[in-house]
């Protein structure tokens, strides 16, 4: 503001000097010998118009783009009037045009053209007026003109040469200005660019110190950017990546590198590594950079989502060891390795890779019993014990339900395999503290060792087979492929060496898990139980069979041990259970009130173990529609041996109307004391004993001795394997009332049972 008032002042004192300056000539009579009021009132206005802020004012604040107006206001309102009022045309002419050329300099090259045009314009009203005698002629001689054109030209040339300058000289300055603002915006954009971004942007010189650390240092790694100028740059490097970013830095020095790229740790200042993506351009060349521009972003966070995929792609959600995938990779490596240093050293006391399958024994009740929650802990309990009984270089897998995995690399000899499992068992001996419960279990452990013919999978199919081994010869042991058993087998467990028995067994638990999970091949036959002094129908025992696809009719005697082994017994008894009460209820509806009849279906002695197995039966036979008086559950005497968990589970089911019948009587030991105890409404004489009556008291001592004992504590009873009439009569006379066997009927077919109740009623 106060620069424009010292401008307008010194513009208006420019015009009083000039107005005293021509008052003063016209006084004289230098001017034209005119009123000196009136020059003035005629020159005053002209030199005003002639200032910068008129102008302006005027042009609306831009010059520039007024050059016609100003050109106007000098040439012709400047020229036209104030010179030839004056009578001093010519020269005037000459004098005004440059007072207006200096006043115009901001115009350019061009304004000569505009000079020329409204100089001939004036000059030629000039002579005009002359001659008509307006104005007087101070210069009458013809050499007036001439000194006027000459003048003229000069002027002209003046200005166009000054103009030429002038333009070069704003052209520069604008460009300089332009550069100089384009330069500011720039800087200003990329510090603002790089204070914002969450990338942290530094400089490295050729000697690997740090010129420059942008602002994000501080808040990305917690380092304050002066701290770090001047220092190493791999100060802030993990030790562990120090070397892989020597390597990286020193590929960026050499000249038309390009840009690399890598993932590094960087240290936080808090002390904690976060990965980084590092991107480099090498900018040595570049006098304002000399150095090698790092970009560090933060990728820690999608780094530890990769790695959480990975782990997850190969571990155990549930206990965080390595799963099926990883187990295949982690023994095909070891398995590689000792190929390697056999090939390379001779297989003369070099490691050896052994395989350990851990199956839990014990683990189902638990779980049951308790809840998955509680068996969940159980799993994790035991994942964290095997890994602190084996090395640390060693794998722990765990394949599914209660079956883990232990791969030992290293091992000299059979012998060290046989200790960890030891190890393994002594530990599984001490019971665990869960969440609700302090729980006991075992294991059964197949030890399976490499050899030249054995990949991954083979290794972990022949450790599945020792591990039935152990199973099969009393569980809680461990049971060794093609080696000698030690300690680890109570009995002293023999040799395995792959039998084909062995391969059958576990064959045939695939099928019948393939069988059970499809109800392809499975069915229910019916064996009716008779009144022995009538012949007419009591029940029927509902019997399971299996039709192996290749194999044909497989026998109960060889599908159910594998399938109590294994557990899958618990859901072949519940198919049965089912079955054969939707049948049965099926067929009562059909006949009349006093031809009803029961069916018995076998409860194994591991059912009992299940906490929901009253749950179960109770709301199956609830589905089925069958009344509970209807149904007999048959268990062995073997059932009987733990009567903490026998007598619950049948008092309740005898309470709901269930009654309860014990199979194969007399050829256990051990139920006779809790005989009294249990909800016991039938005695199944076994079939054995059966088959030895022949009318000799000896003979008949066992039968006897059974009815009598029924007799006693009022039980029914049913003989099995009744196969002759002698048998039959025999059985009544000693007391019997039931029987079932082939005298009466095979066991048969549902549609087979339909019809025959159809066409015989109830007398078989």
């Amino acid at each position: 503001m106060t620069s424009r008032r010292a401008q307008l002042l010194a513009e208006l004192t420019e015009v009083v000097v000039l107005s005293a300056i021509i008052a003063v000539v016209n006084e004289v009579g230098w001017y034209g010998g005119h009123s000196t009021p009136v020059l003035l009132a005629l020159t005053a206005p002209l030199l005003l118009a002639n200032t910068t802020a008129v102008q302006l004012w005027l042009a609306g604040g831009v010059l520039r783009q007024r050059v016609a107006l100003r050109m106007f206001l000098h040439m012709v309102v400047c020229f036209g009037v104030a010179a030839f009022v004056t009578g001093w045309g010519p020269v005037m002419m000459g004098g005004l045009i440059v007072v207006a050329s200096l006043h115009m300099r901001w115009s350019g090259a061009r304004v000569w053209r505009l000079a020329v045009a409204y100089s001939c314009v004036t000059a030629g009203l000039g002579a005009l007026a002359i001659d008509r005698g307006l104005v007087a002629d101070y210069f009458g001689s013809p050499e007036s003109y001439v000194l006027c054109g000459l003048i003229l030209l000069v002027v002209v040339l003046v200005i166009r040469s000054y103009g030429t300058i002038l333009e070069q000289q704003e052209e520069t300055q604008r460009e300089l200005v332009g550069s100089r603002a384009a330069a500011r915006r720039s800087e200003r954009w990329f510090r603002a660019l790089v204070k914002n971004t969450s990338d942290v942007i530094t400089v490295v010189d050729s000697a690997g110190l740090f010129t420059y650390v942008s602002e994000a240092a501080e808040q990305r790694l917690g380092h304050r950017p002066t701290d770090l100028l001047g220092g190493p740059a791999d100060e802030i490097v993990d030790p562990i990546d120090r070397e892989a970013f020597a390597v990286f830095l020193d590929g960026m020095m050499e000249p038309s590198s390009g840009d690399h790229r890598a993932e590094l740790r960087l240290w936080h200042a808090d002390g904690t590594p976060r990965w980084h993506e590092l991107t480099a351009y090498n900018l040595l060349d570049d006098p304002e950079i000399m150095g090698v521009v790092l970009n560090c972003r933060d990728v820690h966070e999608r780094r530890a989502y990769h790695d959480l995929l990975a782990f997850d792609a190969s571990h155990d959600a549930l206990t965080g060891l390595a799963n099926r995938v990883q187990l295949n990779r982690a023994l095909d490596e070891a398995l590689l390795l000792r190929a390697a240093t056999m090939a390379a050293a001779g297989d003369e006391g070099m490691p050896t890779v052994a395989v350990l399958l851990i199956d839990l024994d014990g683990f189902k009740p638990v779980n049951d019993t308790y809840g998955h929650e509680c068996g969940d802990a159980l799993l994790v309990t035991v994942a964290r014990l095997l890994e602190r009984n084996v090395l640390g270089v060693d794998t722990v897998a765990r394949i599914g339900g209660d079956e883990f995995v232990v791969v030992l690399g290293g091992i000299t000899r059979e012998s060290d395999a046989i200790a960890v499992a030891e190890r393994v068992l002594r530990a599984l001996r001490t019971p665990m503290r869960l969440p609700h419960a302090e729980v006991q279990v075992g294991a059964s452990i197949g030890i399976a060792l490499a050899d030249d013919e054995a990949g991954a999978v083979e290794m972990i199919r022949r450790a599945d087979h020792a591990m039935y081994r152990a199973k099969r010869e009393g569980r809680n042991r461990w049971s060794s492929y093609a080696a000698e058993c030690g300690p680890g087998a109570a009995d002293g467990a023999g040799r395995l060496s792959g039998d084909e028995a062995e391969i059958a067994a576990a064959a045939l638990e695939r099928d019948l898990r393939v069988a059970l999970a499809t109800g392809r091949g499975l069915s229910v036959v019916y064996q009716p139980i008779v009144l022995l002094d009538d012949r007419s129908l009591w029940g029927f025992e509902a019997l399971m069979r299996w039709a192996h696809p290749a194999r044909g009719p497989v026998s109960p005697t060889e599908f159910v041990p594998i399938a109590e082994r294994t557990g899958i017994i618990h859901e072949l008894g519940r198919w049965v259970l089912d079955h054969a009460c939707r049948q049965v209820a099926e067929w009562q509806r059909s006949l009349p009130d006093d031809q009803q009849f029961s069916v018995s279906v076998n409860l194994s002695a591991r059912d009992l173990d299940q906490p929901r197995v009253v749950d179960i039966v109770l709301e199956t036979i609830a589905t089925a529609g069958l009344d509970a008086e209807h149904l007999v559950l048959e268990v062995t005497e073997s059932a009987l041996v733990d009567p903490d968990l026998a007598i619950p589970a049948l008092s309740r089911l005898s309470e709901a109307g269930i009654r309860i019948a014990i199979d194969d009587f007399g050829t256990g030991y051990s139920s006779l004391q809790y005989l009294t105890q249990m909800p016991v409404d039938i005695l199944k004489l076994d079939r054995s004993f059966v088959s030895k009556l022949d009318g000799t008291p000896q003979h008949a001592a066992i039968a006897e001795a059974v009815v009598r004992l029924s007799q006693t504590l009022h039980l029914g009873t049913v003989a099995e394997g009744v196969e002759t009439e002698e048998q039959a009569a025999e059985l009544a006379a000693l007391g019997y009332r039931k029987g079932q066997g082939y005298l009466f009927s095979r066991p048969l077919s549902a549609d087979d049972v339909a019809s025959k109740l159809l066409t015989i009623g109830s007398r078989w």
